[in-house]
């Protein structure tokens, strides 16, 4: 199984973005209509950023890295942290992203947010029957970790990026 460790900030969804405090709380109720999930179990600002913040252009690469090389997407973000356990595939359904959704990284704890990042990275690493990844992240930090694996983005997914990802997943090991 190929698999893109996927970060969310700076990744698909720009740091200056912020319509998400602007959207009417109706979106829970239309979206949960639509997508047939409950969103109003999870914190709307969550569910509004992902609706309106997420940058399209990041969302229609990502899909193209994960059409292209057939992988499946382990969130790394902060953002799985949740007691609820479909919270993840769930936000991902909002951008069509779901059928791509493999699994959220287990939650460790260390004394850095970098280390632990890629503690649970290597985790999983060991954990599933992985046969090629990228780490897609803006933290530069995990390049010491990853050196061959990790693709990072300033803002968003960009074009150079999304090769890059496709060039490692596609490698043979």
């Amino acid at each position: 199984m190929n698999v893109v460790f996927l970060d969310i900030n700076g990744v698909m969804q720009p740091d200056y973005y912020r319509h998400r405090f602007n959207v009417d709380k109706r979106i829970v109720e239309m979206l949960s209509n639509k997508h047939n999930i409950d969103y109003s179990q999870y914190d709307f600002y969550d569910v509004a950023a992902v609706y309106c913040d997420w940058d399209e252009q990041a969302v229609v690469r990502l899909k193209y890295i994960l059409d292209e090389t057939n992988s499946k997407i382990i969130v790394s973000s902060n953002w799985r942290n949740n007691r609820l356990p479909n919270k993840m595939k769930d936000l991902l359904a909002i951008q069509g992203l779901d059928r791509y959704w493999f699994a959220d990284n287990i939650e460790l704890y260390c004394q850095s947010y970098i280390k632990t990042r890629a503690m649970e990275i290597k985790d999983s690493l060991n954990r599933y029957s992985i046969n090629n990844y990228v780490v897609l992240d803006d933290l530069q930090e995990l390049l010491i970790y990853f050196p061959n694996n990790c693709v990072i983005t300033h803002d968003v997914i960009n074009d150079d990026d999304m090769n890059k990802c496709i060039r490692i997943l596609k490698r043979q090991n």
